[in-house]
């Protein structure tokens, strides 16, 4: 269950953490800009870009090809490079006095940013509880589809738990040490979007390979590692807050004064110590976490088996001892049918495909005397094996006769379309 847990946790964890700090560093320098419009600009292109992510998702889903997601999120990640760009070229132009156009320059950008950034990590992090719904196939009060949507929640508020204190810790940074750490986050960001771009347009031949496809096959096969970047590059936050001088003594503040201030300065200083404790935990379970929710279990090869005047025959010596055997019969399309046979008491079997409903013919294995879904790591009551319904094992008819448990070979030709 708890790999469950992390198969969606980290991944919408990753995904909303790439979103919500670069957000949360962006309002702290608008918040330090004397045109409250700015901060306005902000939450209404949040929500712009909460909802649109929503409303494409449910196109997506409602018309499954109506919105193609490479196209769509090329497009998000497009207008944020734009968006950047001017973000960092109006934070850092040579005249710093405020005008009508650059004003307006600034809103567009924010929008952009903003918007786009959300449309593109908020698709990723939608289509995980979709598919949760999807894969459920209506048996929602289960065991796994609860597990995995607590994944989401937490991922989702730790995301935003993060988001929230990068944003106080780096409200309390000088201006200038603020704005470095916004250009390095933004240049982290840029490099990832252009390889991004550079893959899309690559897969659909408008670029040429060769030297190109040299260059940019290691930086595709490690895109996994850009959460890696933006922890590091966040972890700049608390380390630049840590770093700054104290402040120092106004002329007119007396010793009383002067203590309150340095007393608000060592309480900004928790938003970045809490932001280093759920970076670390981040990085753990970003990657031990990973190793884990994505370890595969290797499943006892299954007995070839024949079939002997239509049918298929176990002999119960093999079965009796109350674990879980796997058997594979080569039906004549040359599918490899598996199936399974557990001893659940007395005269009592379980047997049916190795296979269910939900999850496919991925199998089930053996733990601690438990029969386990390799996919979804449900455990199955052995009273059940033999019942339909949730992920039990597709259920096979069999007949108990002369110490042998005996199959219909028209039975598992029936079923070959299942491991096809």
């Amino acid at each position: 269950m708890i790999q469950t847990f992390l198969q969606q946790f980290i991944p919408v964890m990753e995904q909303g953490v790439a979103l919500a700090v670069p957000l949360g560093i962006l309002l702290a320098i608008l918040l330090r800009m004397k045109v409250a419009e700015y901060k306005n600009i902000f939450w209404r292109a949040l929500s712009w870009g909460f909802w649109g992510s929503v409303f494409i998702i449910a196109v997506k889903v409602g018309t499954r090809n109506a919105v193609s997601r490479e196209v769509f999120e090329g497009i998000a990640v497009c207008i944020a490079i734009l968006g950047e760009l001017g973000l960092l070229a109006l934070f850092f132009r040579k005249n710093q006095e405020k005008s009508v156009q650059v004003e307006k320059k600034l809103k567009v950008s924010i929008l952009a940013v903003v918007i786009a950034l959300f449309w593109y990590h908020g698709m990723e992090i939608w289509l995980l509880p979709v598919n949760i719904v999807i894969t459920a196939v209506g048996d929602y009060f289960t065991l796994t589809v609860l597990m995995k949507s607590l994944g989401v929640v937490c991922g989702i508020g730790l995301a935003v738990l993060v988001g929230y204190l990068v944003h106080q810790a780096a409200a309390a940074l000088y201006y200038r040490r603020l704005l470095f750490v916004f250009t390095v986050q933004m240049v982290a960001i840029l490099l990832q979007q252009i390889i991004f771009i550079t893959q899309i347009l690559m897969a659909r031949q408008f670029l040429p390979g060769g030297v190109l496809m040299q260059i940019m096959a290691p930086l595709i096969d490690r895109q996994s590692w850009f959460i890696f970047v933006v922890f590091f590059v966040t972890l700049l936050v608390p380390l630049t807050l840590f770093l700054q001088k104290k402040p120092e003594r106004p002329a007119d503040a007396n010793p009383a004064q002067y203590r309150k201030i340095l007393m608000q300065a060592q309480h900004k200083l928790r938003w970045g110590t809490a932001t280093v404790f759920c970076l670390a935990f981040m990085v753990f379970s970003s990657s031990f976490g990973s190793v884990y929710a994505n370890k595969t279990v290797e499943l006892v090869p299954a007995l070839p088996i024949n079939a002997v005047d239509g049918k298929v025959e176990v002999p119960l010596s093999e079965v009796g001892d109350g674990h879980l055997h796997r058997y594979v019969y080569k039906a004549s399309g040359g599918e490899m049918v598996r199936f399974i046979v557990i001893q659940k008491g007395g005269s009592a079997y379980g047997v049916g495909l190795d296979a269910c409903e939900i999850c496919g013919p991925t199998g089930y294995y053996e733990k601690d005397g438990q029969v386990i879904c390799k996919l979804c790591e449900v455990m199955m009551n052995k009273a059940t094996i033999g019942m339909r319904g949730g992920c039990n094992p597709i259920p096979l008819e069999y007949k108990v006769d002369n110490g042998r448990i005996s199959i219909a070979q028209a039975s598992l030709e029936q079923e070959r379309k299942r491991f096809r």
